[in-house]
């Protein structure tokens, strides 16, 4: 064989080798996954005895895709309670799925993200219970780390319960908002970790303030390197922000950095202007984590004699007080029938929502923020 083809075969193999490692590398230093976990469910209605095991045989149970409202297709119950649509929604059901973790992710931390359950869920992987909720109108998190097998298929399964709930509105039944599986770094940052406040705003400039909580899984403490980058509503990068705190062992810590904006462009609701904080961390060198939180540049005040004010200018409050739920559509949450009511609303002069009577899909306040609504986002109206 040439020299020259011997030599380029050479180099060629060499290319593939760096590439390769450069591949495995960004594999597994990936700062964090989060997967859509909304396909390829089964549901069964009523008591399913032994169903949170991995073995179970649901071979006849109803394949759904999540969000899911097991009420809304009926019966209409003619002697049910008016006040709740007279849909049969009291009662338990049970959603199973399977689904494979790359071997890669071991050592990894691994949550299940549930956005909305109706109602007092538990939740099992593999068999065990790995948690639960009891209240069906808010997010909540699942550490399934100590649960799923690596490279190996899991099994999780959901037990919902709505017997115990009480409503005068119709509430749906089921796992009626979106579901995401989130691998993280043992060092990352916490579920809703950053919070961007503005505490001072002129025309000339405006104060940023960025408080970032991280989650340390590890057997001893780490000083990561945390910046947040800031981006204008074009996106072009503004400004960034550093900072590095020690994180004990098995512990949280939070850290606090703030920056001076200048000619900042202000959030509302005839110019929903939207900045981003992308933020990274690292330990060690390496990148471990990486999210992005949206955030409008305000001021507002409640004032005794001259109502709500924006940016500084009074601002007549047009409201409606919004159900979870979409009319006929029933509870299960989809994000263009949101943008659409939020649309036909703004277009009768709405500039103004309350939640009734909970806590509203994720979606719901990004769509306000791109929109121009202000919301009151209700927590409860009951014990």
């Amino acid at each position: 064989m040439p020299d020259t083809m011997k030599n380029r075969i050479s180099h060629l193999a060499a290319l593939l080798v760096f590439l390769t490692s450069t591949v495995a590398f960004a594999a597994n230093s990936a700062p964090r996954r989060v997967e859509n976990f909304n396909r390829d469910w089964k549901f069964a209605r009523g008591a399913q005895a032994g169903a949170e095991a991995m073995d179970f045989n649901d071979a006849a149970w109803l394949p759904v895709r999540l969000p899911h409202d097991w009420a809304i297709s009926g019966p209409y119950e003619p002697q049910g309670d008016a006040h709740t649509g007279k849909l049969p929604w009291r009662g338990e059901g049970w959603y199973r799925k399977s689904f494979a973790l790359p071997a890669a992710d071991a050592g990894q931390r691994v949550y299940l993200d549930f956005d909305g359950v109706m109602a007092m869920p538990t939740v099992y992987v593999n068999g065990q219970k790995a948690g639960g909720w009891d209240y069906g109108y808010m997010s909540f998190r699942v550490d399934a780390t100590d649960f799923v097998k690596a490279g190996q298929r899991n099994v999780v399964a959901v037990h919902v319960d709505t017997r115990p709930h009480h409503s005068r509105w119709y509430p749906g039944a089921g796992i009626y908002r979106k579901v995401q599986l989130v691998v993280n770094a043992p060092v990352h940052v916490a579920q809703w970790g950053t919070f961007v406040t503005t505490p001072q705003v002129t025309s000339d400039s405006a104060t940023i303030r960025v408080e970032t909580t991280l989650e340390n899984h590890t057997l001893s403490a780490v000083e990561p390197e945390v910046e947040t980058t800031l981006l204008d509503p074009k996106r072009k990068e503004v400004a960034k922000l550093r900072m590095s705190f020690a994180v004990p062992a098995n512990g949280t810590q939070l850290g606090v950095a703030t920056i001076a904006l200048g000619k900042p462009q202000l959030w509302d609701i005839k110019t929903p202007r939207l900045y981003a904080a992308v933020t990274r961390v690292w330990v060690a060198g390496k990148l471990v984590d990486s999210t992005e939180t949206p955030f409008g540049i305000r001021t507002f005040e409640f004032t005794a004699n001259d109502g709500f004010h924006l940016n500084g200018r009074r601002v007549q409050l047009h409201g409606v007080c919004l159900h979870s739920d979409l009319g006929p559509l029933g509870m299960a949450f989809n994000t263009r029938a949101m943008e659409r009511e939020l649309q036909i609303m703004q277009d009768m002069g709405v500039n103004a929502v309350r939640t009734s009577h909970n806590p509203p899909a994720p979606e719901l306040l990004d769509l306000c923020d791109r929109m121009g609504i202000v919301v009151w986002d209700e927590a409860f109206d009951k014990w």
